[in-house]
């Protein structure tokens, strides 16, 4: 990313912050300006898959003097994500904890809480892992899928976006005789966890006409692209097994 481009991503962090924060001033301050630079070159991190870089930039130290914003939430929640890729599963647990305890309504604590939810699920099915490998070969390729009559959107994570992060999530889901989904799960994402929030979020708001006869035992599968410039809703497409990279 060369200096101009960081110049316009600062610039996009400062109106995305405000925009979060309801902030009054236009004019941020050296230490916000500064943070702004930080938060823009940790995103680059993630998506280049540089734990490393990302766990020595969002070390709670590091973190001590940032406001309590969107900002700092946000590098909080990457810290657990590069945890969890790191095998650290228990720092990454406490981290979530952490971050829903202190903001709970924020962007950042709603992905964490996500999080948490599959992390138990891991912990209380061994075979989950397996389960979901095999998620593809339960969608039926010969069975048209039902379409949503009500599809809520997925929202692109604030930061991610004006980051400039892109990505994809393959979401697994049933759907009830009465038309509401059941138990969406991540099925593939890229990068890791950054989309997965808002993609489950907003399969469990999807609606379809009620099917009394529907076999509910049939899983559906749903391949989100999150790209600058695009809703996420109008990129979402059925995903078999020829889901790639965008």
């Amino acid at each position: 990313m060369i200096i101009s481009e960081r110049a316009i991503v600062i610039a996009a962090i400062t109106i995305s912050s405000c925009a979060l924060a309801a902030c009054q001033s236009a004019a941020p301050t050296p230490a916000q300006l500064e943070s702004m630079q930080t938060v823009s070159d940790a995103y680059y991190a993630y998506d280049k898959g540089d734990c490393g870089t990302v766990l020595r930039m969002t070390d709670p130290d590091a973190l001590e003097t940032w406001d309590y914003s969107e900002m700092r939430y946000a590098m909080v929640l990457l810290n657990g994500f590069c945890q969890e890729i790191e095998g650290n599963r228990e720092e990454a647990r406490s981290v979530y904890q952490g971050l829903v305890g202190i903001a709970p309504r924020s962007f950042s604590a709603q992905d964490a809480q996500e999080r948490l939810a599959i992390l138990k699920i891991e912990d209380d099915d061994p075979e989950h892992a397996r389960w979901m490998s095999e998620a593809r070969n339960r969608a039926d390729p010969t069975t048209p899928a039902r379409i949503p009559i009500d599809r809520v959107p997925a929202q692109y994570p604030p930061l991610a976006r004006t980051t400039g992060v892109e990505g994809y999530v393959v979401v697994e889901f049933g759907v009830s005789r009465s038309g509401g989904t059941e138990e969406p799960l991540i099925v593939e994402s890229n990068p890791p966890y950054l989309f997965d929030g808002s993609s489950l979020r907003a399969v469990r708001e999807w609606q379809f006409a009620r099917k009394p006869t529907a076999d509910t035992k049939k899983r559906q599968l749903i391949r989100f692209v999150f790209k600058r410039g695009e809703s996420a809703d109008s990129s979402a497409e059925p995903a078999m097994s020829d889901t790639t990279e965008p």
